[in-house]
C-alpha cells in the first residue's frame, strides 16, 4: 500500500472507542468522549460525543483523517455539563473519572522501559503508533474500578513515566492520545528525520507484545 493509498480502518477506530468507553455507563455520569483533529499549520477540528454516538463519532475521524489531519481521542471521560467554548478542546477541570493508567512510548528507552513493566503487569491495549524510522507505542492498562481523585491519577500516571522513561507529559486528566485505526501524518521535521504516514494499529489483552524489547 502506498502513502496515497492509506487510509482510515473504521474498524479499528471503533474497536478501540468501544473498548475505552464500554464502563462509561455503569457509572452515574457517563460522559462524553472526545475526537481531537490536529494538523500542521491548520485549525483544530475538535468534536465531543456520548457513548451511544460512537458510529458517528468513527465516521467523523474517518472524514478528518481523510483531509490529512491527525486525529486523537480525550481518554478519559468528559463532563457533559463542563463549560467549553466553541471551537476549543476539554481541559483537565473538565475530567469525570478515569478508567485507564496509559503510556506513550516514542523511543527505545520508553519501548524497553514498557517491556519491563508489562513482563510484571501486561497492558489490556497495545497501539502501534508506528515502525518507521523505530516503533513507538502506547500502552493502557484498565483500573480495577473507575478513579475519581484526578490528583492522584495524575500521580500515577507521572510515576508510570518516571519508571519507564516513557514521554512525562502523558500525565494530565485531559491527555489526549493517537486515535488507532487512523493514520498517522508526521509534521515536515519528523518526515527530515526519516518518519512516514503509517496506519496506527491496536491489540487488545496481549501479554507478549513488548518482549522483544
Amino acid at each position: 500500500m502506498t502513502y496515497n493509498q492509506l487510509c482510515a480502518d473504521k474498524n479499528i477506530v471503533a474497536q478501540f472507542i468501544t473498548e475505552i468507553t464500554k464502563d462509561w455507563p455503569q457509572a452515574q455520569e457517563t460522559g462524553l468522549f472526545e475526537i481531537r483533529c490536529l494538523g500542521e499549520h491548520r485549525k483544530p477540528v475538535i468534536k465531543r460525543f456520548s457513548h451511544g454516538e460512537i458510529e458517528d463519532a468513527v465516521q467523523f475521524a474517518e472524514n478528518m483523517n481523510a483531509a490529512k489531519l491527525n486525529v486523537y481521542m480525550v481518554i478519559n471521560p468528559v463532563d457533559p455539563e463542563a463549560t467549553i467554548k466553541a471551537g476549543k478542546g476539554a481541559t483537565d477541570a473538565d475530567i469525570l473519572r478515569a478508567h485507564y493508567s496509559f503510556a506513550d512510548a516514542d523511543d527505545q528507552e520508553g519501548m524497553s522501559g514498557i517491556s519491563k513493566l508489562s513482563e510484571l503487569l501486561p497492558p489490556d491495549i497495545h497501539v502501534t503508533t508506528g515502525t518507521v524510522p523505530y516503533e513507538r507505542s502506547h500502552a493502557y492498562w484498565k483500573l480495577a474500578k473507575p478513579c475519581y481523585d484526578m490528583n492522584f491519577w495524575t500521580s500515577k500516571q507521572a510515576h508510570i513515566a518516571d519508571q519507564c522513561d516513557t514521554d512525562r507529559s502523558v500525565k494530565n486528566p485531559s491527555r489526549i492520545m493517537r486515535l488507532p485505526g487512523t493514520v498517522s501524518y508526521p509534521s515536515a521535521a519528523k518526515q527530515t528525520n526519516g518518519y512516514m504516514p503509517e496506519l496506527v494499529t491496536m491489540k487488545l489483552g496481549v501479554a507478549d507484545v513488548f518482549r522483544s524489547h
